[in-house]
């Protein structure tokens, strides 16, 4: 009840720097839910196939406000109260100062909503990244741990949460049709050979993800943009990406799609400064859903999410209020553009619905449409939804 304190009852998350909160009780809380969780997911399938209607959400990376923007927005009475299920792409800790309080929430939603709530693992979701301090330093997860529970007591909570991680799920289907994954596709998967029971069969727990190339190249692969195609991709579609790990181009991605007969790609990874980015061949989307922590403080950005529903996409991001113009970025595929924020007062929220194959960017004028989504019959002017 901690971690879910707030969110059902219109009263700000508390936070683990809360000068009131009983370290020592959080502390028994989060080694149980940990525990709990894992009890739960050590037990689900490597690859999940779940059914639409589904929220889909990129990065969260310790970001409670972001996150509080979501749980009022999606699930204003919880979880139970609103149709369909939440898929989180992974990437819960790290960067954000909130690491502990988000993933113990997301924890506890899992435990309290076992069918509802889903997430697969992403890069930090693996010792050695949240468990980097001289990269992260405050932002690191372990720091986090060692600051706010003492160093023995929050390396026991970081190594708990840690082995609870070793259980996600890797990847996801929604009706068959739309493939999500936290990096994106490996190599491994589009041989002549090749099956998805390849992802099934991974053993679980999986502490050294990084011993499994096929694992490792879909917690940390990404799309290559078209103009380095010809340069960075051998002649199946893949090559290396500037972050040192895999990368694919639209050879392997449309390989990959005609092979397993989905129609689009969701994934999370890349910072995006509109929170959801699609490329120019409409056949992935990048949701990141974390404002903060990924650019200079000068730059204004967003946070989003899709809602997969009768085959359709219908991406949704939080207004920035202080700026006059949203700059979308497509998953690095095109520059960024200016797109008027034609929003009104009364406009609250708006919606541009989209097929898997043919998603789009946006284009000079947005156009609105007024949204009645599940549990939103009076919206909040807050949040709008943009194509």
């Amino acid at each position: 009840s901690s971690f879910r304190h707030g969110f059902s009852t219109n009263v700000p998350l508390l936070s683990p720097n809360t000068p009131e909160m009983d370290i020592s009780a959080l502390k028994d809380c989060v080694l149980a839910v940990s525990n709990h969780c894992r009890r739960r997911t050590i037990s689900e399938p490597r690859l999940l196939e779940l059914p639409g209607p589904c929220h889909v959400l990129g990065d969260i990376h310790g970001n409670l406000l972001d996150l509080e923007f979501f749980a009022r927005c999606l699930w204003p009475a919880g979880p139970e109260a609103a149709a369909g299920n939440f898929l989180f792409l992974g990437d819960f800790v790290d960067r954000g100062k909130d690491s502990i309080a988000a993933i113990g929430y997301i924890m506890a939603m899992k435990i309290l909503n076992p069918k509802k709530w889903w997430m697969i693992r992403g890069n930090h979701e693996t010792r050695e990244v949240n468990g980097n301090i001289d990269h992260y330093q405050d932002g690191s997860f372990l720091r986090q741990c060692h600051r706010l529970f003492g160093e023995i007591d929050g390396q026991r909570v970081w190594e708990t949460v840690n082995t609870f991680f070793d259980t996600l799920p890797l990847a996801a289907s929604i009706d068959g049709k739309v493939f999500c994954v936290h990096g994106g596709i490996p190599r491994s998967l589009c041989t002549e050979e090749a099956s998805l029971d390849m992802i099934r069969q991974v053993e679980n727990p999986l502490r050294f993800a990084s011993n499994n190339r096929m694992v490792y190249d879909m917690l940390w692969s990404d799309p290559t943009p078209p103009a380095r195609e010809s340069q960075a991709l051998d002649g199946e579609g893949f090559g290396q990406s500037p972050r040192g790990s895999s990368c694919f181009g639209k050879q392997a991605l449309e390989g990959f799609l005609e092979k397993y007969r989905f129609e689009h790609i969701l994934r999370g990874h890349e910072a995006q400064k509109s929170g959801v980015g699609v490329n120019t061949d409409s056949r992935i989307t990048t949701i990141f859903s974390t404002s903060s922590d990924h650019f200079p403080g000068e730059i204004r950005a967003s946070c989003g999410s899709v809602l997969v529903e009768n085959g359709q996409m219908k991406p949704m991001v939080k207004k920035i209020d202080e700026s006059p113009t949203l700059k979308p970025t497509y998953a690095g595929y095109v520059e960024p553009t200016d797109l008027p924020q034609q929003v009104h007062s009364y406009a609250n929220l708006t919606s541009i619905p989209v097929a898997w194959n043919t998603v789009h960017p946006p284009g000079p004028q947005m156009q609105q449409f007024t949204s009645q989504l599940h549990g939103m019959a009076q919206p909040n002017p807050r949040y709008y939804y943009v194509g």
